[in-house]
């Protein structure tokens, strides 16, 4: 089980990119999903495991006036108001920064956790590249089992088995372990990685030479001549880089400022064997450092690819509403542009102050409306102040819960609500609201009877559960394998392909975006991943939402 044969093609995620980089979502059912690959083409996984299946959606859980959120240069470790009741895996350090104690480090993409000392078909989580868990009982010793199809098994915090081999090592100064340890997802960031969208760009398995540049890209001289002029004319807009290269506009070209590391050679289990990342397609990286006159990252799975040829996404700032301190539902968000605040003229009438509500704001509402020449206007919590209701997405609280007439002890008492059409998103406790916020549903719309909702790009529209969480996962195109959306933060299946996660390739909250994901914010995409049942234990990178995980937080989708 620890060395998956990479003759194993797990089914998994798909995705589509739709015009503008954006993604559509594909995926299958998690309730016996396998992870949302960190591979593209090559999604492994043991004959034993089940392949669960994740998918992308993309174009794709205070004071009563919420300032507007939208795309900026974000720092990498920007935190949203912290859930009432965060899960420790999402907030956690770095698996290098965990309490002392033994562990068993991940080695591979996958390094499987199975429910009991032996190969299974199903598997409860794995750990990822750089991922490490706390064994049981405090020791190496202690934590090894006997067990059927590996060598050494050993048991896992909170539960569960991972076989020590190929695929992990209890050893910390592994070579294979030490050299992927800087490079670990960031869990404690919105962002666990730096993200970009490739024009084109190659991966090299290792610092490739001045010959292997050019047989790999063709326009390479070009392509330098280019940038030398580009970084001639300091300074210069975006009108004149696009004079001399449209697909340099974007592109930070300025240097690392860092020399070249030791470079580990990985083999097959830690780097997929893709050799280009095709135009829109994005990449996910860690580092980036300076040789042979050029500038290069480090990706999520150790390859090398040239920065000249990424264009960094920034980072959005949006973020939902958690309902307390004085916050509650109705409210009213703003997309697409900022709308106009209304109040009460000398005559009676209603007319704009020459203020707004900046787009992706949010506003409280008392629950009263006015009508003036056919038009509802809606009473805001800014005193005297109003905003027409076509100009809001007005977010109200439901009136009754999916989970009401469950007699089951062990139903899910968290659920989540959205509307496709609306743009919208609540998480509830029972019945009681706690977190709003938009989102961005597929561009389809909803389902067309006896149509599959992939098949148009479409959310699904019903009663769901959260089956699946994975901290990143790579989202491969189901009709072009070469299109994949690297590492995407803070997956959650609820119904085959489809998924809730986060977005980091555009800001249009609100939106139809997806191919029928639910893109969240990446701020939002975190929150919701912590607060969600059942929770994922420290070091695990993917957790199966099995029985023995516990409860599942129930997802409520309608038009």
């Amino acid at each position: 089980m620890a060395s998956s044969p990479p003759s194993f093609l797990l089914a998994a995620l798909t995705c589509a990119i739709a015009s503008g980089g954006a993604a559509a979502c594909s995926e299958e059912s998690p309730a016996d999903a396998a992870p949302a690959s960190l591979e593209t083409d090559s999604l492994r996984t043991p004959p034993e495991a089940d392949a669960p299946r994740v998918s992308s959606g993309a174009a794709a859980p205070r004071a009563a006036l919420v300032e507007a959120a939208h795309v900026t240069k974000a720092p990498a470790q920007a935190e949203a108001d912290a859930p009432p009741a965060a899960s420790a895996a999402a907030t956690a350090p770095p698996a290098s920064a965990a309490a002392e104690g033994a562990r068993i480090y991940s080695k591979a993409r996958f390094a499987w956790i199975s429910p009991g000392p032996y190969p299974t078909r199903g598997w409860s989580g794995y750990l990822g590249l750089g991922g490490s868990v706390a064994l049981r009982g405090g020791s190496v010793e202690a934590a090894r089992t006997p067990g059927e199809g590996c060598n050494a098994w050993y048991a896992i915090e909170p539960r569960g088995y991972v076989c020590a081999g190929a695929s992990a090592a209890v050893d910390p100064n592994d070579p294979v372990v030490a050299a992927l340890r800087p490079h670990a997802p960031r869990v404690d960031s919105p962002w666990p990685y730096d993200y970009a969208e490739s024009t084109g760009a190659p991966r090299y398995p290792q610092l490739p030479s001045a010959k292997e540049q050019r047989r790999s890209e063709w326009d390479l001289e070009e392509h330098l001549a280019n940038i030398a002029k580009v970084r001639a004319a300091e300074g210069a807009g975006e009108e004149a880089i696009r004079e001399i290269d449209e697909a340099l506009v974007g592109v930070d070209l300025k240097p690392a400022g860092v020399a070249a590391p030791a470079l580990f050679p990985f083999g097959g289990l830690v780097r997929e064997g893709r050799d280009r990342i095709v135009n829109g397609s994005t990449v996910a990286f860690t580092r980036a450092f300076d040789a042979q006159d050029r500038t290069w990252v480090v990706t999520s799975d150790q390859a090398y690819m040239p920065k000249d040829r990424l264009k960094p996404y920034p980072r959005s700032s949006f973020q939902g509403v958690w309902l307390k301190d004085g916050r509650s539902l109705p409210l009213a968000f703003f997309r697409k542009t900022d709308r106009p605040k209304y109040q009460r003229g000398a005559g009676g009438r209603f007319e704009a102050t020459g203020a707004s509500f900046a787009r992706l704001a949010s506003v409280g509402l008392t629950g009263r409306a006015e009508v003036e020449d056919g038009e509802r206007l809606l009473e805001t919590q800014e005193p005297g102040v109003y905003v027409r209701a076509d100009d809001a997405v007005v977010i109200e609280a439901a009136k009754r819960s999916p989970l009401e007439g469950d007699g089951d002890p062990s139903s899910p008492r968290k659920w989540i609500e959205v509307s496709v059409l609306g743009g919208w998103f609540v998480a509830y406790e029972e019945l009681t609201p706690v977190f709003a916020t938009l989102i961005s549903p597929g561009r389809g719309g909803v389902p067309r009877q006896g149509i599959p909702a992939i098949e148009t790009a479409a959310t699904p529209t019903g009663r769901f559960r959260i089956d699946g969480k994975f901290v990143t996962a790579t989202m491969v195109s189901s009709t072009n394998d070469k299109i994949v959306h690297s590492e995407v933060q803070f997956v959650q299946n609820f119904s085959g392909p489809h998924a809730l996660h986060g977005a980091y390739w555009h800001d249009a909250w609100g939106e139809p975006k997806s191919g029928g994901c639910v893109n969240l914010s990446p701020i939002d995409a975190k929150q919701m991943f912590a607060w969600t049942d059942p929770p994922v234990p420290e070091g695990w990178h993917g957790l199966r939402a099995s029985r023995d995980a516990g409860r599942s937080t129930v997802v409520l989708i309608h038009r």
